[in-house]
């Protein structure tokens, strides 16, 4: 299975989101005091969500090349949680992202995909280094958040927070297949 989605022209306040106001649910959570926030998967986007959103933050002030690139001291946070639309006047809105909906993208262009949730990654530089530690931890695979697939006609990012590059996401699931876990992996920069 694999679930491609693209940034939407139009904004949603609620479903897979990009950027703007995060969700109402995370209004008061400390992780809004030192992270920004990046995107939400909607509820049941992939079969280990089940009925919880995911969104993902990053530490403010992250840049390319700081030391916390990796798990378990990565700069990234993935947070499950109830469906929520976005809460306005939160602190926490990326500065470098503008507000948009995620929509779903063409099976055949997995390069103009932002978020690609498959079985397996797919990234020229994949390394068995990278992963391995991870899957040693008893993680798999989940999603990839890939800066490749902004739009380059459109003003929807005015700096690439990873450098033009990826994050890879993994997760532990429970015998039912749903993840009690999603943590970012690591940083891959093109």
């Amino acid at each position: 299975m694999v679930v491609l989605l693209k940034v939407a022209r139009g904004d949603s306040v609620t479903g897979s989101r990009l950027g703007g106001d995060p969700p109402g649910v995370l209004a008061g959570h400390p992780v809004l005091d030192t992270h920004h926030y990046l995107f939400t998967l909607a509820a049941g986007t992939a079969p280990w969500q089940a009925d919880r959103e995911v969104s993902v933050l990053v530490r403010r002030g992250y840049a390319v090349g700081d030391p916390d690139d990796r798990h378990p001291d990565i700069a990234l946070r993935a947070v499950l949680h109830s469906p929520s639309p976005r809460c306005a006047r939160a602190p926490g809105a990326h500065p470098f992202l503008a507000s948009r909906s995620l929509e779903a993208g063409a099976p055949g262009a997995p390069d103009a995909a932002l978020i690609r949730i498959a079985d397996e990654a797919h990234r020229v530089q994949w390394e068995e280094s990278s992963v391995r530690p991870l899957l040693d931890d008893g993680l798999r695979f989940l999603f990839t958040f890939d800066e490749d697939g902004y739009p380059v006609d459109d003003d929807v990012v005015t700096e690439y927070q990873f450098g033009y590059g990826a994050v890879h996401f993994f997760g532990r699931l429970d015998a039912d297949g749903r993840a009690v876990d999603v943590v970012a992996g690591f940083v891959e920069n093109s």
